[in-house]
């Protein structure tokens, strides 16, 4: 069975993956689909996604803080950020907590 779902970019909080299985979480439900995170992170990055570990792009404007290696999302949520992506999310963050104020 196929579906097709509209959901408006600014709802999403992240995007996780397992195998080809994409989860992708907004604020008002979870939706599921077939693909590679990379091509989600190439339609996503110019909104404002970045990736923060092997399986996961997350929303800079739905994060709420990070600390070490754990990121807070506005709702409350907490994801993984692996080392290896860790540099680029936090400058990616300052500059748009930066750009958005």
């Amino acid at each position: 069975r196929k579906n097709i779902s509209q959901i408006n970019i600014y709802d999403i909080y992240y995007l996780e993956i397992q195998k080809h299985n994409i989860t992708i979480h907004t604020q008002h439900e979870i939706y599921h689909k077939y693909g590679t995170l990379n091509n989600e992170l190439k339609t996503l990055s110019p909104h404002g996604f970045i990736k923060c570990s092997q399986n996961c792009i997350v929303s800079l404007g739905k994060i709420r803080r990070i600390s070490n290696s754990r990121i807070t999302l506005i709702n409350n949520i907490h994801l993984h950020m692996s080392q290896h992506y860790a540099p680029k999310v936090l400058m990616a963050f300052s500059h748009y907590n930066i750009s958005t104020k």
